[in-house]
């Protein structure tokens, strides 16, 4: 009996046993269907947690697990690109310029010039071996060269100190960078070698070379060129420096057209019309001695309006400066010659051309100085003016002093004696 009973208890803890075993892998069934749910990782740890008896559970440990599942099932966040730096952006020197274009650098002012040599040359103080500024700097110093030919052909002789300046200067380097643009630049650059060497400038003089590299830019169509190459064979082949001569002058040179103008009027004959088309041409471009010839030939046809004409232009020229055309601008003011007449205004000008040494200038001075035409009269000072003119050889200088000697021995009114 006490046997049965023993029996019957165990067989009860044995159907225990087996309901607690059952609950268990219910459990375990429920926690393996959460498993797709989270990530992979987590897999692994719920395995691991299952194989240990529930009743050794650790909470602080499953509330850690849980967070880590947790985390796992958000969604990882967005990465951010960080900009480079700026300095970053700019670790390649040798894009701190671009290649210039020659047209561009044409249409550049002087102080844009000035411009673009700086920033070559902080260029080259990044990467010493930049082709690129190197190249552009050469380019810069083919333009300036060829701008000083420009500015003598107009006759500006500011113009033409200030390019020089600035090669001899800021492209002190570029003479070797030049003679290697020749092969892309036949014309510009030749032009350019030619001056350097020709007023020696980067290099040491060399007048023939240059005259060699002057007829070598003409051929390739260079104008300006083709005006100093005329220059240079002025003497030894007159005829091929006519043909120079008047290519110059066709591709746009003033100072060409107007020594075409002015031997027209210096031949045996005076050929008006052949003056006037060569003459204006160069007027037009702005060559002031030009235009103070061409206010002569105005003079010379002698009607009221070419007077009026050749007194607009003798104005325009002496307001430039020209010394021949302030002489000139006198005659028209003491003759009233397309003006009204005006002594004073004459010696005014006839002053500021003797001033810059125009000895013709110098002798209408003298002239009105010793007679008093639109001043009081100073014999002297009259004296003084006519003998700097007869030293630059105005022959009538001679006969000027003459006179105001003469007038200083001619007693005036308050010198002569009293009537008896």
């Amino acid at each position: 009996m006490l046997r049965g009973y023993f029996g019957m208890g165990q067989a009860m803890v044995r159907r225990q046993r087996r309901s607690r075993i059952a609950a268990l892998i219910r459990l375990l069934g429920c926690m393996c269907l959460a498993v797709p749910l989270g990530a992979g990782g987590a897999e692994g740890t719920l395995s691991t947690d299952a194989a240990q008896p529930a009743a050794q559970a650790n909470p602080a440990k499953d509330s850690a697990l849980k967070l880590k599942a947790a985390s796992q099932l958000r969604p990882s966040p967005p990465r951010v690109q960080l900009k480079p730096p700026a300095r970053a952006q700019q670790a390649n020197p040798a894009q701190a310029v671009a290649p210039l274009l020659p047209d561009n650098i044409a249409r550049q002012t002087a102080t844009e010039l000035n411009v673009l040599i700086l920033a070559q040359r902080n260029a080259i103080k990044m990467v010493t071996w930049d082709e690129t500024a190197r190249r552009n700097l050469g380019l810069i110093s083919i333009e300036a060269a060829n701008r000083v030919l420009a500015a003598e052909s107009r006759g500006s002789a500011q113009e033409v100190s200030h390019y020089a300046t600035l090669i001899k200067t800021a492209l002190a380097d570029t003479f070797w960078r030049v003679t290697q643009l020749v092969r892309e630049q036949p014309a510009r650059a030749q032009a350019a070698l030619g001056l350097y060497y020709a007023d020696g400038i980067l290099v040491t003089s060399d007048p023939a070379r240059g005259c060699d590299y002057f007829s070598r830019s003409a051929n390739a169509g260079q104008p300006d060129a083709a005006y100093r190459a005329a220059q240079c064979a002025a003497k030894t082949q007159p005829e091929r420096a006519r043909q120079w001569l008047q290519q110059a002058a066709l591709g746009g040179n003033p100072a060409a057209a107007e020594r075409l103008g002015r031997a027209c009027i210096e031949g045996a004959s005076i050929d008006t019309s052949c003056a006037k088309k060569w003459l204006q041409s160069a007027a037009a471009q702005g060559r002031v001695s030009a235009i103070s010839v061409l206010a002569w030939l105005y003079v010379r046809e002698g009607t009221a309006e070419s007077l009026t004409q050749a007194f607009a232009l003798y104005r325009t020229a002496a307001d430039a400066g020209d010394f021949a055309a302030q002489n000139n601008l006198g005659e028209c003011y003491e003759t009233g010659r397309g003006v009204a007449r005006d002594p004073a205004l004459a010696l005014t000008w006839y002053r500021r051309s003797a001033e810059n040494g125009f000895a013709p200038a110098q002798f209408n001075l003298g002239r009105l100085l010793a007679f008093g035409l639109g001043t009081a009269r100073d014999a002297e000072t009259a004296r003084q003016w006519a003998i700097r003119a007869q030293t630059q050889g105005i022959a009538q200088a001679a006969e000027l002093l003459k006179l105001i000697e003469a007038a200083e021995k001619t007693p005036t009114a308050s010198t002569k004696p009293a009537a008896p």
